[in-house]
């Protein structure tokens, strides 16, 4: 009976959207429209035409319908006025047929002067522009943790599956900020026993070792790291804050059990192609792709407590160098062994053989390569000596089951 209740499929999309468009409305005052390719089909929103005006002023409803094949999560946007609607398409038969968007609604409590002025300069007539200013007092406002809320909400009521607020598409990264303009303390801190707790879970979750902590985390905190800074500058700030929060989960890696080497190597390899990122997104993209490795390397050491110290130390030797030629003789001298009996005590514990550990290890790296920066797959092929594209292209699809160029379009895309 639990499970029947969970599986909205049995119902007409349609119908799910009405009540969801209902509870909505009921618990936050906001509004839900949908769009087919003629136009509007329909909206529950109040001041309907006004608000629709609103939207199509703005670049929103291009940048849905900008993408070949639609969005298959939720996709959060924003106007000239800092108003935010989010976006889903609905699908029959793998193709989208439709998309719905709830909003309008607004981060913060954005000033009457800054929308006039906004406002202003869109519109000449002032009678107008009074008139609008009425239609904005009615936009409800909520935060962020609401606007995630609704988004898995919105989600699991089009597909009957769970995703991470992490897994949003956003058409400006200033979204996130935008609050934060007229009073940076008051939001900055107002959820601050919240975002503590977040970070706790993160760390608690990596000495464990846990590799679903991104559903620990859903379930039981938001977390968005604080700037640490408010320079002026978004990214600077940002990378401000991701380098610390490196530093935070690579010590509680090794407070997990991992070697303080190992772990020194991913905060090095991390901070230093957090520094090359050029985006908010990007940096987003490397604190995952970090938090998965260190989640990773953690639990695969409590799941080998029998792994002894030499093929430690050899898996700690092969993943700091990933970018030089590596040879069996060179890692068994460097843990004291004949390169026959490393071999064999090697596969013995591993059960691969050294040569595809370290092709496994490469693969690691060059995902942070495809994730973080824009080289070209043949520099990063050769960089991490594959020999040739098509070789690594091979190698990498055997083992993360992509190519190297379809990882780092799907990752960008959010659908990894």
């Amino acid at each position: 009976m639990e499970n029947d209740m969970k599986n909205l499929e049995e119902y007409p999309v349609e119908i799910r959207l009405r009540i969801f468009a209902a509870q909505l409305y009921a618990a936050a005052g906001l509004g839900m429209w949908c769009f087919s390719s003629d136009g509007m089909v329909y909206s529950t929103c109040e001041n309907e035409k006004e608000l629709l005006d609103f939207l199509r002023m703005s670049d929103c409803l291009d940048f849905v319908n900008q993408k070949e094949g639609g969005w298959n999560r939720p996709v959060v946007l924003s106007n000239f006025l800092g108003m935010i609607w989010m976006a889903e398409h609905v699908y029959r038969d793998g193709k989208p047929v439709y998309y719905t968007l709830v909003g309008p609604f607004f981060l913060s409590a954005t000033s009457v002067r800054q929308i006039e002025k906004a406002l202003g300069e869109r519109i000449a007539s002032l009678s107008m522009c009074r008139q609008m200013m009425r239609i904005l007092v009615t936009v409800p406002v909520i935060n962020m943790t609401s606007l995630n809320q609704f988004g898995r909400m919105l989600h699991y009521t089009l597909t009957s599956e769970q995703i991470y607020a992490a897994d949003f598409v956003f058409q400006d990264e200033k979204i996130r900020r935008f609050a934060d303009e007229e009073d940076p303390s008051a939001f900055r801190y107002q959820d601050a026993d919240r975002v503590m707790r977040g970070e706790q879970l993160i760390l608690q979750a990596i000495r464990d070792g846990n590799l679903n902590y991104r559903e620990v985390i859903e379930r039981e905190a938001y977390y968005d790291a604080s700037l640490l800074s408010d320079s002026g500058d978004t990214v600077r700030d940002g990378k401000n804050s991701v380098i610390v929060f490196i530093a935070l989960c690579c010590r509680a890696a090794m407070e997990g059990g991992l070697s303080s080497r190992t772990a020194k190597e991913i905060e090095h390899r991390y901070c230093t192609e957090t520094e090359k990122c050029t985006t908010v997104t990007r940096m987003k993209n490397v604190c995952r792709q970090m938090l998965d490795e260190v989640c990773r390397q953690v639990h695969g050491l409590k799941e080998e407590p029998m792994i002894s110290r030499s093929t430690r130390q050899a898996c700690d030797y092969i993943r700091s160098n990933v970018k030089r030629e590596l040879s069996v003789e060179e890692i068994a001298r460097v843990v004291g062994y004949t390169p026959y009996y490393f071999n064999r005590k090697f596969y013995a514990e591993m059960g691969v053989r050294v040569g595809e550990y370290i092709k496994r290890a490469r693969c690691e790296y060059a995902k942070v390569e495809l994730l973080t920066t824009h080289r070209s797959i043949q520099d990063i092929s050769d960089s991490l000596h594959f020999g040739t594209r098509n070789y690594f292209c091979r190698v990498f699809r055997e083992i993360v089951g992509v190519t190297p160029a379809a990882y780092r379009e799907q990752t960008v895309q959010g659908r990894l």
